[in-house]
């Protein structure tokens, strides 16, 4: 499992954060861990007009991201993932943070790893179901500065 040193010598922003969850948001992580599969990813996505892309889901604004799976570089992990939630395509640009997670449940914890990526859109047309089937993605929209109520909001204000 990488640590959060091998990102030293890069210009890249490395942090840890501990997330209260349930106990299957700690079995899900492990699962995921036990098939090899230690990182999800996101993307401060921007468009010509210097906005930036958001996702509301679970009563909480987010950066569009999820899971890497198996055979996929993480680069292609958020280029897919934004497209799935948000009906925008990216091109990636550099890797900007790395953020150690780790969830507990209060008795039992998982750690995985996210990286946020910087991509830009050239289209800002946005889809009108966000999401795939069983997501709760509730609306994406574009946005000039950060919303109240953002997970990760000072990662997000600081990379901005």
């Amino acid at each position: 499992m990488p640590s959060l040193a091998d990102f030293a010598d890069r210009d890249v922003h490395t942090r840890r954060v501990t997330r209260e969850t349930d106990t299957a948001g700690v079995d899900g992580v492990r699962a995921r861990a036990d098939r090899g599969l230690r990182w999800a990813v996101g993307a401060l996505v921007t468009d010509p007009a210097d906005r930036l892309l958001f996702v509301y889901e679970d009563d909480i604004w987010k950066l569009p991201g999820g899971g890497v799976e198996t055979g996929e570089t993480r680069q292609e992990a958020v280029c897919r993932e934004v497209r799935e939630e948000t009906g925008v395509r990216i091109a990636v640009d550099e890797l900007a943070a790395v953020t150690e997670v780790t969830v507990t449940d209060g008795d039992r914890e998982a750690t995985f790893f996210f990286g946020t990526y910087r991509g830009t859109a050239d289209a800002t047309a946005l889809a009108s179901d966000p999401g795939l089937d069983g997501e709760s993605i509730e609306t994406v929209t574009w946005r000039d500065s950060v919303p109240e109520n953002c997970l990760d909001e000072s990662l997000v204000r600081r990379l901005r």
